[in-house]
């Protein structure tokens, strides 16, 4: 998908494609076209990077694909020093962050979501390293590289910020009960410059985010915008976990059993709350307070709690919570009966990493999609070529052409479209006009300077002339 050009753009990538190929690197630290909002120093990385390839279809795959890779083998790193060898379902670790529907359904997309997928195992990983430094120290060169990571990561995601916060409430106990209070200075310098950093992120970057009021109403339906409600609150809360699965069976399954994940991290936690947290018991706790934390913010209004692509962080917490349960029911009497879980979780998540990836390239309107894509790529190389004038119907824009366009309601013009394909040379400023319908052309053409024009719906293509 990324070297082969087989997954089309979507709506929400030609959004922040047009801001890439449109705006200067200044211009994206201010207000985005098209209500979008990504974080700046990410987005002005990946302008860097996709400009030097002329905005191609590699280069505007790549970046979230890398940052995919690099959540994949970290969760694999990470799984290893989470759960013992003995635990046979401990990969369900990596293969429910894999398997999840933000990471399957944004793996190479223009967005950065699989940024934050990977920040919120990066933040686990940074917990594990402070335990180590908390309980034997650390060689200097180490520990350079964790002070900088906790200096650089806030600026890659928006997610980041509230998938870091409970490490500080985790190696804040640690610290002040019994057997914690070696190297403090070590410890809580890496989160001290953690802190600074969120700081600066949040005065020159998060600070649009959270005055943007188009993005306030469209997710407030989410976030408890009319006062709270007990059956909203609920529902977002089993969606939470339930939306990691797919499909009904598992959507059930996924709810039940993160629910009861929730609750068991609850319970462990206020035991261990007087006589202090081992490695593991760190790891539920830290889990259990980045649940609640969402659920905290969902309620005041600063969090869509049940959304899957803007919950994707919490994904690794719910992964271990999970598998958590599943080890406390297998040792217990009832242990074989009880392994039939983890089989069923493999089994699903599985399913779902195939069939997904099957419909990524076999659906019908994929197929459509990509038909559209090529036959626009090629019209574009033609009318560079002749140095034409485009005029297209929102039909370039399917299966979206009758979406919301925000904040233009009711449509979808082709112009603005058009222009997001790799195939539209930003050097080349070919004039586009959006037209209703091809019939349209004649009127359309009458209006321009130019005596030819290349016109067509997404599908179809001609070169037309002044009549």
């Amino acid at each position: 998908m990324v070297v082969a050009e087989i997954k089309p753009f979507w709506v929400d990538e030609w959004r922040v494609v047009y801001n890439l190929k449109f705006k200067t690197a200044a211009q994206l630290w201010g207000p985005m076209d098209f209500m979008q909002q990504f974080p700046r120093v990410y987005l002005t990385l990946v302008k860097w990077f996709t400009s030097a390839f002329d905005y191609s279809y590699f280069s505007l795959r790549f970046p979230a694909w890398l940052a995919g890779v690099g959540a994949l083998l970290l969760s694999y790193k990470m799984m290893h020093r989470l759960f013992a060898k003995e635990c046979w379902y401990r990969y369900l670790f990596v293969m429910i962050i894999v398997s999840s529907y933000t990471f399957t359904e944004y793996y190479v997309q223009t967005k950065h979501y699989t940024m934050d997928i990977l920040l919120s195992v990066a933040a686990l990983w940074q917990l594990t390293e402070l335990m180590k430094v908390q309980e034997r120290g650390m060689k200097m060169a180490q520990y350079m590289l964790l002070c900088g990571s906790f200096v650089v990561f806030p600026f890659f995601s928006y997610t980041y910020p509230v998938a870091i916060a409970p490490v500080f409430a985790v190696i804040f106990l640690r610290s002040v009960l019994p057997g914690g209070r070696q190297r403090l200075l070590m410890t809580w310098l890496p989160l001290m410059l953690s802190a600074i950093s969120i700081g600066i992120f949040y005065v020159v970057d998060v600070k649009q985010l959270m005055a943007d009021k188009g993005m306030q109403a469209w997710w407030g339906h989410l976030m408890m915008a009319k006062g709270f409600s007990l059956y909203d609150f609920c529902y977002n809360l089993f969606n939470l976990f339930a939306e990691t699965g797919s499909g009904l069976l598992f959507w059930i399954l996924f709810g039940i059993v993160g629910l009861a994940g929730l609750c068991y991290g609850i319970y462990t936690s206020a035991v261990h709350l007087r006589k202090g947290y081992d490695s593991r018991e760190s790891i539920v706790l830290y889990s259990t307070v980045l649940i609640v934390l969402v659920l905290v913010l969902g309620v005041a209004g600063k969090l869509p709690v049940g959304e899957p692509r803007l919950n994707a962080f919490v994904i690794p917490s719910i992964a271990i919570l999970m598998i958590t349960v599943f080890d406390k029911l297998i040792n217990t009497r009832w242990g074989k009966v009880a392994a039939v879980l983890p089989v069923l979780f493999y089994a699903g998540v599985t399913g779902n990493i195939y069939t997904t990836a099957i419909n990524t390239v076999a659906s019908p309107v994929v197929a459509k999609r990509l038909q559209t894509y090529k036959a626009t790529e090629s019209a574009l190389a033609i009318a560079e070529a002749g140095k034409l004038p485009i005029l297209i119907t929102p039909g370039v824009a399917f299966p979206y052409d009758t979406t919301q366009n925000l904040p233009f309601y009711n449509t979808v013009p082709g112009d603005w479209v058009i222009k997001t394909f790799p195939g539209y040379k930003v050097g080349a400023a070919l004039p586009v006009v959006g037209i209703n319908d091809t019939s349209e052309w004649p009127k359309a053409i009458m209006q321009m300077s130019a005596t030819s024009a290349m016109a067509g719906d997404g599908l179809h293509y001609r070169i037309v002339r002044r009549p």
